[in-house]
């Protein structure tokens, strides 16, 4: 089975659970899944997949959004697990979490990885949203 096949198959419905679960407790936001290709005219050729909170009444000059999301590159060759993550949307685009310093092989050693380590994502989607903004800066 290609890549994105087995993600679609073992990290969506996961991801559609965890999107239900954070709608219930938190009404007030849009909370959708994602799941598209990414860079087919470049060299990336990848596949993005993962959940994104949108947070109402923001000003302009404020975050209004977190996702926690993972990120494949070079799926037409030597596939590999980009990122897997929870970040602020523009303008801060601060770090919450992430899963991994650099790219890793995809295999099925990594994707097994992957999913053990996944709910450490979902715990720092909750605390995030439940502080509402980005974390502060630190010197």
């Amino acid at each position: 089975m290609d890549p994105v096949s087995v993600l679609r198959s073992r990290l969506l419905p996961v991801l559609e659970r965890w999107a239900e679960e954070l709608a219930l407790a938190h009404p007030e936001m849009q909370v959708k899944t994602w799941d598209w290709t990414v860079g087919t005219l470049t060299d990336w050729q990848g596949h993005d997949f993962g959940i994104d909170c949108l947070l109402p009444g923001r000003p302009p000059d404020e975050s209004d959004s977190v996702a926690l999301s993972v990120a494949f590159k070079h799926l037409d060759r030597a596939p590999l697990i980009h990122s897997a993550d929870v970040v602020w949307g523009h303008p801060s685009g601060q770090c919450e979490a992430e899963l991994y310093a650099e790219p890793v092989e995809f295999s099925d050693a990594q994707v097994e990885r992957l999913m053990a380590r996944l709910p450490g994502l979902l715990t720092a989607l909750k605390v995030a949203l439940d502080r509402g903004h980005p974390p502060p800066h630190l010197p």
